[in-house]
């Protein structure tokens, strides 16, 4: 169990991350999540998958017991302080500002983003975790790199 949470733990925080915007909350997401890989983790054959499905299950949950959730004042107050979790798990600036445009698309392209870049999924692997097929992934990646690149060029001519 060590051996997984030392492999996963920075991708599924991550991960977590950007479903919710809020640090805490990616923390709870996260432990929860290895939390059930200790409970269950003899019954699943790949591993990696079913983590970051788990992760999202769990967040879905949240959202459907917590209806009053403002992702855009959470998103605020963890981006202006002046050192966020990001900081310590994102080494290079470059990859920083990625990541802050990605987690304000929208939700599909954010996520096949999330997991392919930071969480380093593959197209299959992608295909499988959004229930999807390879042919709908690669689309779907083609159309969010696409949204980021115009949200980059925005983002230079401001």
């Amino acid at each position: 169990m060590e051996k997984l949470y030392i492999k996963y733990h920075r991708e599924l925080y991550l991960y977590a991350f950007s479903l919710c915007k809020d640090h805490h909350l990616a923390q709870d997401l996260t432990s929860d999540t290895f939390f059930k890989a200790y409970l269950s983790v003899d019954d699943v054959n790949y591993v990696k998958y079913w983590l970051f499905r788990v992760c999202k299950n769990l967040y879905l949950d949240y959202i459907k017991r917590n209806r009053e959730y403002s992702s855009e004042s959470i998103l605020e107050r963890t981006l202006t302080n002046n050192e966020t979790p990001l900081d310590k798990i994102i080494d290079s600036e470059d990859k920083k500002y990625l990541y802050k445009l990605i987690i304000n698309l929208k939700e599909s392209y954010k996520e096949i983003l999330i997991l392919y870049y930071f969480c380093n999924f593959s197209v299959r692997e992608i295909s499988r975790s959004m229930s999807l097929t390879e042919g709908a992934s690669k689309t779907m990646l083609f159309r969010a790199r696409n949204k980021l690149k115009k949200e980059m060029e925005g983002e230079n001519v401001s």
